[in-house]
């Protein structure tokens, strides 16, 4: 356990410190939420603060859960360059087993997810007005995320060998995400298929609208806890795929 909170630690720590994190997983995402939130503002009617504040909570919503999928990154940079790269050989010399190395980094990125999420929620609320509903659903939304997302990280790192090729895959996830969630505004029609795949068709949106309806523009506990309940089963899905996985092939 002293040797996994030391691990945990180093790669927390490690990825806090550099730039380009901060700016891709903090700033960024942060900038999007400011920038999306006063453009939409300017569409409501000034004088209604309640609709005003809806609206900023569901685009601070969509980013926070978005940039979490994005943010997975962080553990496959933590794989690739670490436990596959120059420095595995040192790793595999030291008395320590590889599973403590890979889930050190698996709960430093999970950690590092969940900060991600709780710090654009926070900027949001100083900036402007949120109507927030459920905060209990809102932090299991963010912790579920963060899971999957690791889980994510996960899945690609053990189908694929190259960096690049991991990397370009979790921006495909995301932004597709983004895109069958209609996030991106583009229009996808209003089939009964379209209207399935905005509404339920991906954990992106499936954590959007858990949020949203526990209190934000809606109050459906029912529809929050089916959508939490399909969360939890593709964690699970995923987290089984991953132990099957693993066996056949090492991390």
């Amino acid at each position: 356990m002293k040797e996994l909170s030391i691990i945990f630690r180093h790669f927390l720590m490690r990825t806090l410190r550099e730039p380009i994190v901060i700016i891709f997983s903090f700033l960024l995402p942060i900038g999007l939420t400011i920038l999306n939130t006063v453009i939409n503002l300017n569409f409501l009617d000034q004088g209604d603060r309640q609709a005003a504040a809806i609206e900023a909570t569901v685009i601070a919503a969509l980013f926070m859960i978005a940039f979490q999928f994005f943010s997975s990154q962080v553990l496959i940079y933590h794989i690739y360059e670490d436990l596959r790269g120059p420095a595995r050989w040192r790793l595999l010399a030291t008395p320590v087993k590889q599973g403590s190395f890979l889930a050190g980094a698996v709960l430093a990125s999970w950690i590092f997810s969940i900060i991600q999420g709780l710090l654009i929620i926070g900027t949001s609320a100083l900036l402007f007005d949120m109507h927030w509903g459920n905060p209990f659903i809102l932090v299991a939304v963010i912790i579920m995320v963060a899971t999957i997302g690791q889980l994510m990280a996960l899945l690609i790192s053990l189908a694929t060998s190259k960096l690049k090729t991991a990397v370009g895959i979790t921006y495909a996830i995301g932004f597709s995400m983004m895109f069958l969630s209609g996030a991106l505004f583009v229009p996808l029609g209003d089939s009964a298929f379209a209207v399935f795949v905005q509404n339920y068709g991906t954990p992106l949106t499936l954590a959007w609208r858990a949020i949203i309806f526990s209190g934000v523009a809606d109050n459906d506990m029912s529809l929050v806890a089916f959508n939490m309940g399909v969360l939890g089963i593709i964690a699970a899905v995923m987290a089984g795929v991953v132990l099957i996985l693993g066996r056949r092939r090492r991390i």
